[in-house]
């Protein structure tokens, strides 16, 4: 780049002027703190309308990427109009001066191997795609002239406010949503925080139409044309007002991945994002006050729950955490919190059988509610034994606070390490994912030189701030709710006074904290079980990677070991160089799901074995391990990853566990009070989820539902687990994949430590768990029908499944890929924009052993049988489509599925995710992408 000779300012900004078409900007001349294996070069600039960007080179990258955030959201919205913020993301995308049609954006991202999406958040949207990189020149201008001249096409409104009121009706029955928004509802009259973000029919229209009432205007009878009457033009007219009085480019940031150097998306970027308007509004708005009021602190919420289960949430604000990212004090306290080792609130709860789990963290967003979370699940006597839970939780607070200053030094010194350690190998994500985080992190008041880590390093220790925000975790300064779908007199009194909460009439009840309460809660610690953590043993010191000069990374894993017992699939990473490992280990057994007992007996071992495991567990995943022991219908599955430098110790503790597992009366009794809630709530859940359940259940030789299971659950006792651990695991076959920083002779060792923990007999050939699935026969036509069991629920679901034929077949699983790619667009436009169907419409490509088709997916307010209708219409009318397409409409969309098939994993989980599905399928075959990529390159 030929750059003026204009002096460097004091904080490393050099202006660069106008050249041609290119308007003047400003670029950051300082290094830019980045992850020791990030290959990638980055230039941040700031555009003269007060846009700042980050345009990233990656040579090797396979999907180009972008994305725009605004530092405005729901927070912003008018008083009067509750959701207009969220109606602006759906309408800002349907069209723009330059690229009027309102699905362009979608048909050309899509159709070219990319995806697109929006979200709305409290005090920020974002706008990202991701696309082949060839074609980011052509999306890049797409998505600009959203910002400088969109068309908020009228005859789309009605549509769109539909949209984002079934978007909201899906939604009506989640408890997640129902708590957050009641939450938000109990804030103080007039303040941000109190505003429905989501909004819907009511909230987006009731403006327009008091206003009318107000002026004798009558709006009725055109409520169902394109542009929604009166009322429709009056809340597009007040949608553009709100867009002109908050979208604003000094307010905006964006993030550009593709392979074209940093000159070149530079050039690309400042011409086409210097269109966008500088209002002069405030570049970074926040809230500047609480959203509680003396009247809102100290009080306890009890509330009412879709699903049946017990849980807690004690919130405190906290001052502004914003200018904290050096130190992170509210991150360092919740480490202490929500640790569960030995002498934590959750080890100490756990041995009460009190408590399921626990997590403590602070708010991320700090421009809007800077907050201190603790939440977790109870068990039923956890939840008669509820004010005992919290005060727990308060004695640990006192014990912090009055722990002599200054704290061990081991504490923070662990805490630093890791997060330096996390930071420095850290691996590639999605490049939309990433073009994501960068969005967001240039909203962020970081040194521009640590814009990339500011959120990650964790880079001194201050006692003072530590100990302020201790000092806000207070009881009559907090708010605490507890959560059940039937409240137990004991624990709420007898008839309370049951509200509503406004938009989605969650069951609450507000009282004020008891005093003595209070009081209590503020003693100092009394209880001697409580205690700091000690010292983390599995805090990697050897972080070596064994790097090779290779000419082309391996695209498979190797069989390096096979016996009657075993077998190894390894590959060496060789184009990650990070000091991390993953190993599965697969336990296979045909005891595991033989009988709907037998399920519960597995699932029930799996859940004991990982609640023993967890005070020791803790600080290896504190260390960055991981691990999960999961049950399915073949056996069960042991995964370990992460840093490899103790990542056998760790694999090795869990399989002596195993082995060695006593199993605790007390603790089965919680397990299965879980286990049995987990089956009951089973059926509570969005409709479509439910017809995927069912469609895949059709398919398969053997399913035991959630009744069926719940049957067995009170019949289980230790000695019958103890029986079938036993059971299960004397015979087995072992099927073991290793990947990363770990050659080959340590692949084998590990496999024969695990032979050798186990100690099992092996199964012959014939006694293997087999993947099986059922076909559909020639000419069927089945339609299983069931009822949402939730009397609340308002939607409906379809899932239309079209078998096309064996998934070996190596010649039309390309044609069906490519069928499934070629429908996703039009059936998304025409099912959901076009008929306004329901929020959720996707078309996806089935698989199953033996068998592959087309799955469309639909959850509507409308009935099954109406839905049916639509896509059987559809796809007649696609089958035409299909038929007359040119051969160059046919080569752009081989070319948009090949982009797809071609692109390469990002990091060494996806690599491994990948390698197990093929050996999960039981068809190895790990080529199978790059097979239809040239299959299809041939038609």
């Amino acid at each position: 780049m030929s750059i003026d000779s204009k002096p460097v300012s004091e904080d490393g900004w050099q202006e660069v002027p106008a050249n041609g078409d290119v308007p003047a900007y400003w670029f950051f001349t300082r290094p830019l703190e980045k992850p020791e294996p990030d290959d990638r070069e980055y230039r941040l600039i700031r555009l003269q309308n007060g846009l700042v960007a980050m345009v990233v080179h990656d040579a090797v990258a396979d999907k180009a990427a972008a994305c725009v955030d605004i530092a405005v959201g729901s927070l912003h919205d008018p008083d009067d109009v509750p959701g207009l913020a969220h109606f602006c993301e759906h309408m800002l995308s349907k069209g723009s001066e330059p690229f009027p049609a309102e699905n362009d954006f979608l048909s050309f991202i899509t159709s070219n191997g990319g995806i697109r999406n929006a979200g709305t958040g409290g005090s920020y949207q974002d706008y990202w795609f991701s696309i082949h990189p060839s074609l980011l020149s052509e999306a890049l201008p797409r998505l600009a002239a959203f910002f400088h001249s969109p068309l908020f096409t009228p005859t789309l409104t009605s549509r769109e406010i539909h949209a984002v009121d079934s978007e909201n009706k899906r939604n009506l029955q989640n408890d997640g949503r129902r708590i957050f928004q009641l939450g938000r509802s109990l804030s103080k009259d007039g303040h941000p925080w109190k505003k429905f973000g989501t909004g819907n029919f009511k909230s987006l229209t009731e403006a327009a139409r008091r206003k009318f009432e107000q002026e004798g205007v009558d709006w009725k009878g055109e409520e169902d044309s394109g542009d929604g009457g009166p009322v429709g033009r009056e809340t597009r007219r007040r949608l553009v007002e709100w867009w002109k009085q908050q979208y604003c480019a000094g307010r905006m940031s964006l993030a550009v991945i593709g392979k074209e150097s940093v000159d070149e998306l530079t050039a690309l970027v400042v011409p086409l994002f210097s269109k966008i308007e500088n209002r002069g509004f405030e570049p970074r708005p926040s809230l500047k006050e609480e959203p509680w009021g003396d009247s809102e602190k100290g009080t306890i919420v009890f509330v009412q729950t879709v699903k049946d289960y017990h849980s807690f949430n004690i919130t405190f604000l906290l001052p502004d955490q914003s200018r904290n990212f050096a130190t992170q004090p509210a991150q360092i306290v919740a480490h202490f919190v929500g640790h569960e080792g030995p002498g934590s609130v959750c080890s100490y709860l756990k041995k009460k059988g009190w408590l399921v789990d626990i997590s403590a963290f602070p708010s991320r967003r700090n421009r809007e509610v800077p907050a201190f979370t603790v939440e977790g699940r109870l068990t039923k006597e956890g939840y008669l034994h509820y004010q005992e839970v919290v005060l727990t939780i308060f004695n640990y607070l006192s014990l912090l606070r009055d722990t002599p200053s200054p704290l061990p030094a081991y504490h923070f010194d662990e805490i630093k390490k890791m997060s330096s350690v996390s930071y420095q190998f850290r691996e590639k994500s999605q490049p939309h994912t990433y073009a994501s985080t960068l969005g967001y992190e240039l909203l962020e008041p970081y040194p521009p030189e640590w814009v990339l880590s500011g959120s990650t390093l964790i880079r001194e220790w201050d006692e003072n701030l530590f100990r302020s925000v201790l000092a806000s975790l207070l009881p009559e300064k907090c708010r605490i709710m507890i959560m059940a779908k039937h409240h137990q007199p004991a624990v709420i009194g007898e008839n309370p006074d049951w509200q509503a909460e406004k938009w989605y009439g969650t069951g609450y009840v507000v009282r004020k904290l008891d005093q003595d309460f209070i009081g209590n809660a503020n003693q100092p610690n009394a209880n001697g079980e409580l205690h700091l953590p000690a010292p983390n043993p599995y805090i990697p010191e050897d972080l070596s990677v064994e790097k090779k000069d290779i000419s082309e990374p391996a695209k498979i894993p190797t069989c390096v070991r096979q016996t009657d017992y075993s077998s190894l699939w390894y590959k060496k990473d060789d184009q990650f160089w990070v000091p991390k490992a993953h190993v599965k280990v697969d336990i296979k057994s045909p005891m595991a799901y033989c009988t709907a007992r037998q399920a519960v007996l597995t699932r029930l071992l799996t859940d004991l074995l990982e609640d023993d495991l967890s005070e020791v567990t803790y600080d290896a995943e504190l260390a960055g391990l991981d691990y999960a022991v999961n049950n399915y219908r073949g056996g069960l599955l042991v995964s370990v990853n992460g840093y490899n430098d103790k990542l056998g110790a760790l694999l090795d503790t869990i399989l002596e566990r195993l082995k060695s597992l006593i199993i605790k009366p007390d603790r089965l009794q919680v397990m299965a009070e879980q286990l049995d809630r987990e089956y009951r709530n089973f059926y509570i859940r969005q409709p479509s989820l439910l017809c995927d359940h069912y469609t895949a259940c059709l398919l398969m030789p053997i399913v035991w539902m959630p009744e069926d299971k719940l049957i067995e659950t009170p019949f289980i006792t230790p000695e019958d687990i103890e029986r079938h651990k036993t059971d299960l695991l004397s015979k087995v076959y072992l099927e073991v994949l290793v990947t990363g920083n770990i050659n080959r002779e340590h692949a084998q060792r590990i496999v024969e430590s695990v032979e050798h923990r186990l100690d099992a007999r092996a199964l012959t050939p014939l006694e293997r768990p087999q993947v099986r699935s059922l076909l559909l026969p020639p000419g069927s036509n089945l339609v299983l029908k069931r009822e949402v069991t939730d009397p609340k629920e308002l939607n409906s679901s379809i899932t239309f499944y079209c078998q096309f034929g064996d998934i070996a077949d190596a010649r039309l699983r390309p044609v069906l890929e490519l069928i499934v790619h070629t429908i996703r667009e039009p059936a998304f436009s025409q099912l959901r924009t076009v008929e306004q169907l329901g929020y959720i419409v996707a078309s996806a490509f089935w698989s199953s052993t033996g068998s592959m088709g087309l799955g469309i997916k639909i959850q509507s307010l409308r009935s099954p049988s109406y839905l049916e209708h639509r896509v059987e219409d559809f796809l007649t009318h696609f089958r035409e489509q299909l038929a007359g397409f040119t051969p160059e409409e046919f080569e752009s969309k081989k070319a948009g599925l090949v982009i797809k098939l071609l692109e390469r994993t990002k990091n060494l989980r996806d690599e491994t995710s990948r390698f197990w599905g093929h050996i999960r399928s039981g068809y190895y075959d790990y080529l199978q992408s790059t097979k239809k990529m040239l299959r299809l390159s041939k038609r």
